[in-house]
């Protein structure tokens, strides 16, 4: 009979302590891209359920915040928001005085959740680490304390080479939010296409924002083949509205970008009067570079100034993009209309007519309230005085323009472009060329080593960027994106002591 008790009772031992073992956590329990500032482990974990409260401060952001909790999981009651605190089965939203904006703690016992941050946006970002700590309705135990390294976190996608519609861009922002993502670059006009929708100049969507054909297989192939089928598309603006609505409800910036002076051969099919030559024009049909561009005469910095005051009508974020890269001189060099305009303005030569180009720009869009960002080749010449610089033809432009005490945002194609090969494998999809594995995007540190302290403070950010002349689907898109994604995520927001690959 002892002995019948004896083992009654180690069952019972045995059984609690499985149970015991189930409660304790460890770091691997908390898979957070991007890594967080600080997690301390904890054991238990907080159990949601129909009756789970959501208390917030009597503000409107941090009303939306709760709302966009009660979306994230299925099993908490919208209408159990509420403003009168309670300690047990609640999620907590708090205000807290962080010195920085994007700042916020978690705190995950078994009767609560805790989130205390400075702004709505704080505590949207709370709510996607929640969402990663999730196991269906079962958050584990934790005290996390979180906040960005860079403040533009940023991801780039071209839809003039191939075009996305509204639905497909609210996917892509979708993902950009999960990972604390926050400035979405939209290159909106390249030669290959037109994308939006500008009042005053209906021919944009008309013409330039279709081509006759697209290029089949690689530009390099010889002999180059075309499937021969009219492709286009374009964005009105009540959906561009939509998709910049959607952006901010996600606390994203959208970064729109009009091209100028290069790669403008679309626009140029539209409006030939805007060239250098007569013409005629048609938007692209194959990818690369394409000599004539707009040229830097008084109607063509009308027909700009008209479009980017319909753009800046859409867009309200701090930054325009005015592209800027790959701008060959060919044509300029050949135009007496250009030639006449370097002497009169007493410039160099043509790297000098695009900075006077880039420069008329800037003061209009400064007149707008507005800042330019452009690549770097806007340093050619001398760079205008108050725009920023995405560097991407190595980090040789950015350091140029942090020394001369101008942001940076580094993007360079060695770590940064989503087009190139993700490995030298023969079963990955057609790309553009190039090899960029994951582990060498996680490598990155955006901050040069040769910059000192004032100078690093320019260096405001990261970006990735996806160009589509090989990415004509949602699904490849996705494919050439992740997982390298989730490394820049982790580039953009973990402080640099935190990263650690094979954890990764």
């Amino acid at each position: 009979m002892k002995s019948n008790i004896f083992f009654l009772f180690l069952f019972i031992l045995l059984i609690s302590c499985q149970d015991q073992k189930q409660e304790i956590n460890s770091i691997e329990t908390y898979n957070i891209i991007p890594q967080p500032v600080e997690i301390k482990v904890q054991n238990g974990s907080f159990q949601l359920d129909k009756d789970t409260k959501i208390v917030v401060p009597n503000t409107e952001d941090f009303k939306t915040s709760a709302q966009y909790i009660s979306t994230i999981f299925s099993n908490v009651n919208a209408d159990n928001i509420q403003a009168e605190s309670t300690e047990n089965n609640a999620i907590i939203i708090e205000l807290k005085d962080f010195e920085e904006e994007e700042k916020y703690t978690l705190s995950v016992n078994s009767d609560r959740i805790l989130i205390q941050a400075k702004n709505a946006t704080g505590a949207f970002y709370a709510a996607q680490t929640l969402r990663q700590l999730a196991n269906e309705n079962s958050i584990p135990a934790v005290e996390i304390t979180d906040y960005p390294r860079f403040a533009y976190r940023g991801m780039h996608l071209d839809v003039s080479r191939h075009f996305y519609d509204v639905a497909a861009v609210k996917r892509f922002i979708d993902q950009l939010a999960y990972h604390k993502i926050n400035r979405f670059h939209w290159h909106l006009t390249d030669d290959q296409g037109w994308r939006v929708e500008i009042k005053k100049y209906p021919k944009l969507t008309e013409i330039s924002a279709f081509r006759k054909e697209t290029l089949i297989g690689h530009f390099s192939d010889d002999p180059q083949q075309f499937d021969g089928k009219k492709y286009g598309g374009f964005y009105t603006q009540e959906e561009i509205k939509e998709v910049v609505a959607y952006a901010a409800a996600n606390f994203i910036t959208v970064v729109p970008e009009i091209e100028m002076p290069g790669h403008s051969v679309a626009v140029l099919a539209a409006y030939p009067e805007l060239a250098c030559t007569e013409g005629p024009f048609e938007a692209g049909t194959k990818w690369g570079v394409f000599d004539d561009v707009f040229c830097p005469k008084e109607e063509t910095f009308e027909f700009l100034e008209n479009v980017l005051t319909e753009v800046m009508d859409l867009f309200p974020g701090e930054y325009i993009h005015i592209g800027g890269d790959e701008c060959p001189k060919t044509k300029w060099k050949e135009s007496a209309f250009c030639q006449k305009l370097i002497k009169e303005k007493e410039l160099e030569d043509e790297h000098g007519l695009q900075s006077y180009f880039i420069q008329r720009m800037e003061k209009f869009v400064n007149s707008k309230g507005r800042k330019i960002i452009g690549w770097d080749e806007i340093l050619e010449g001398g760079l205008a005085p108050n725009a920023a610089v995405m560097s991407w033809r190595g980090e040789e432009g950015g350091i140029e323009a942090a020394k001369q005490r101008h942001d940076v945002v580094m993007t360079p194609t060695t770590y940064c472009y989503f087009d190139y090969y993700q490995s030298p494998a023969k079963t990955e999809p057609l790309a553009i060329g190039g090899l960029l594995p994951l582990k060498k995007v996680y490598s990155y540190d955006p901050v040069p080593a040769e910059l000192n302290a004032e100078e690093k403070k320019h260096i405001i950010g990261v970006q990735a960027n996806l160009w589509t002349e090989y990415i004509p689907t949602e699904e490849k898109l996705n494919y050439m994106m992740f997982p390298r994604a989730c490394a820049l995520a982790e580039i953009a927001w973990s402080p640099n002591e935190n990263k650690d690959y094979p954890d990764f």
